[in-house]
């Protein structure tokens, strides 16, 4: 059922929400990948710290997935690479030691989700991140001209 959604979604023209899946781990990319693929979300990976900063320069997704622990840096690195390129996408940061990120109520557009997380909760968690940013993108960029009126009005 969930897959005629996002079928749907695709055939009618409907915004997918995007999300870039960040973890070292392949099991956890794979699953999220499909989960979220099934949720009708467009999906990109990465599972290194420079290439989820380069995956989001190329995708602008909706809202970040990722460890905190991953090669190249980690995922504090990723944020505040991100945040001092003005990019407030939320970032979801899912490890099994948040309280290691220390006090995040200091950072912008981070939650922080303990592994392993209970699939219900990441969905929420995304869809409440997702839609907490959704009101400071135009829901129309491109609006088509108004019509033309007829000659001699």
């Amino acid at each position: 059922m969930v897959l005629w959604y996002h079928n749907k979604a695709e055939s009618e023209g409907e915004y997918m929400p995007k999300i870039l899946v960040v973890d070292d781990i392949p099991a956890i990319v794979e699953f999220s990948k499909e989960f979220f693929e099934d949720a009708g979300f467009e999906v990109r990976t990465a599972d290194t710290a420079p290439g989820a900063i380069d995956a989001q320069r190329e995708f602008k997704a909706d809202a970040i997935l990722q460890d905190l622990n991953i090669p190249g840096g980690g995922g504090v690195f990723v944020y505040e690479t991100l945040r001092a390129q003005n990019d407030l996408v939320p970032i979801i940061f899912s490890t099994g030691k948040p309280e290691t990120l220390g006090d995040i109520s200091r950072m912008i557009n981070v939650s922080a989700l303990r592994k392993p997380t209970d699939p219900e909760v990441l969905m929420a968690e995304v869809r409440r991140q997702i839609a907490k940013t959704s009101s400071e993108r135009p829901m129309n960029p491109n609006p088509p001209p108004p019509p033309k009126l007829p000659p001699g009005r």
